[in-house]
């Protein structure tokens, strides 16, 4: 029966937006997701992103990760119990001191939809990261008490490689899909959609 838990794959991103794993076989059943992973290091408060065939990501949030050992004729898997997250939520907060700079072929701007593809057209310059940084980080403390410190973490992770001659494209690429997905939960957060606005204009 554990073949059934391979159908999906899914990504875990631990509560502080780092990607702990990629490509992990799983079932996802609405609110249970089903993984013969038995190393996994899934904890409550992290955050399971599935990449479905029409380009959208799917995020859920775990609530009980559950392991089972043996028994039922199954063998060791965990039941994660969790819930669905990102649609919008009405948000109090407007700003409006955020500035969409755009560069490269795929530039596009979504405000008030969804596009949660990311496509990379060339490597990122160390310019175009840290004006990222420069306009996301003054905007920081209008987002969500809870998102404030994952997106800040990232943006270190961002500007380390900014330093370099040639910033590493993967570990750049790893912290602004973290953003993005912070940015996601915040739903209806026009702060939020400015930031999304600016990754896409980047990637």
């Amino acid at each position: 029966m554990l073949h059934d838990f391979s159908q999906d794959k899914v990504t875990l991103v631990k509560a502080d937006g780092m990607v702990a794993k990629e490509q992990v076989p799983a079932l996802v059943t609405g609110d249970m997701i089903f993984t013969a992973d038995k190393k996994l290091p899934v904890e409550v408060g992290d955050y399971l992103l599935r990449d479905l065939p029409n380009g959208l990501v799917e995020k859920y949030e775990v609530r009980n990760p559950k392991y089972y050992d043996v028994g039922h004729s199954m063998d060791a898997h965990f039941q994660i119990d969790v819930a669905r997250v990102g649609s919008p939520q009405a948000q109090a907060v407007v700003v409006k001191g955020i500035t969409n700079n755009f560069t490269g072929p795929n530039s596009r701007v979504n405000i008030n939809s969804t596009d949660n593809s990311i496509n990379v057209s060339t490597d990122f310059s160390s310019e175009q990261l840290r004006d990222f940084i420069e306009q996301v980080r003054p905007v920081l403390s209008h987002l969500p008490e809870d998102s404030q410190e994952i997106v800040a973490a990232q943006l270190i992770a961002i500007e380390e490689e900014a330093d370099k001659p040639t910033p590493a494209k993967m570990r750049v690429l790893s912290a602004l899909q973290s953003i993005k997905s912070v940015a996601e939960g915040a739903g209806g957060n026009l702060v939020a959609a400015g930031i999304i606005s600016l990754i896409r204009s980047l990637c």
